[in-house]
């Protein structure tokens, strides 16, 4: 009977060990810490910036969701979506308002165990009033956390408004022991009657993150599942002194939680427009960090003893 023990504990081990391998090495595995979201497009024109989401993890596919854009021309529109689950070889096909957009086979930012950002241009597929966005998914498994759209809106009799749309995906976590991530804001000075939006996924109700910006707390436990399932779209009145502002995202109590995209708008005190669209960044699938390798390792020990009692 100890023998026959000890020839299963060995084989649990050489198992766990197989499937580490195979998680660190092949599809499923660790794709790093991501991205820290980072400004994609910025400006200043006469109108207002929409921007709205939802509605959480539900497993529906098609994943549909609504927007109702405001009066004036689409100058620049932005639509996000976080996947969860994500695994080479998986795809989603989005469509706006009856039309393919476009069928995309990688994401744009993946972190971690396969939390992956999908960025699309929308520009020229919305309109003023209610437009339909549908994702397809094909992933086994997983799928949408929700849509966001982020959209710039021309109104020549509207005030003018200064923006910054930020982007990205970061996995803060126990696993790879990522405690906070910062986003910077360039020119924020002088900006009144500022609004913040963020987005972040896998959080949880009851364990508390926090937000920060310059310096001053603007929330507790963000992300909550307060759009849905794993799923947060805060908005929050901010104010600036300083010519670069920076939000921070802290883990605390959270096991995981992304931070994706940060937009900040505010009223514009200059005359002139501009609209200025930066160079999108690109991660690497990142090698594994000791913490998660031992975590992992603790695990399959776990088992092998657990067995071993019996």
């Amino acid at each position: 009977m100890e023998n026959r023990n000890k020839i299963l504990i060995t084989g649990l081990l050489g198992a766990g060990l197989v499937l580490l391998f195979s998680l660190f090495s092949g599809n499923g595995g660790w794709y790093g810490d991501g991205t820290p979201p980072y400004t994609i497009a910025e400006g200043a024109v006469r109108g207002e910036v929409y921007v709205s989401g939802g509605h959480g993890y539900t497993g529906e596919n098609p994943y549909l969701e609504y927007f109702e854009l405001p009066s004036g021309e689409v100058r620049y529109a932005r639509l996000y979506v976080p996947v969860w689950n994500y695994d080479s070889g998986d795809s989603i096909k989005v469509t706006v308002n009856g039309k393919e957009l476009a069928l995309m086979k990688d994401p744009d930012y993946v972190s971690a165990w396969g939390t992956a950002l999908y960025c699309l241009n929308a520009s020229s597929s919305l309109h003023t009033g209610l437009n339909e966005v549908s994702v397809f998914s094909e992933n086994p498994g997983g799928g949408p956390y929700g849509i966001t759209l982020a959209a710039v809106c021309e109104n020549s009799s509207l005030s003018p408004v200064r923006f910054w749309i930020n982007e990205g995906n970061y996995a803060l976590s126990y696993t790879n022991k990522k405690d906070r991530v910062t986003t910077a804001f360039e020119d924020t000075y002088p900006g009144k009657n500022a609004t913040l939006y963020t987005m972040l996924v896998a959080g949880t109700e009851g364990e508390k993150d926090e937000l920060y910006f310059d310096s001053a707390s603007i929330g507790s436990d963000i992300g909550k599942s307060a759009q849905g399932k794993y799923f947060d779209l805060y908005s929050g009145s901010v104010s600036s002194e300083n010519s670069e502002s920076i939000l921070l995202f802290e883990r605390g109590e959270e096991g995981y939680i992304h931070p994706c995209i940060a937009v900040l708008v505010s009223e514009s005190e200059a005359n002139s427009e501009f609209f200025k669209l930066h160079e999108q960044k690109t991660g690497k699938k990142a090698n594994i960090p000791l913490p998660v390798i031992i975590i992992c390792l603790l695990a399959c020990i776990a088992i092998a003893l657990k067995f071993r009692r019996r």
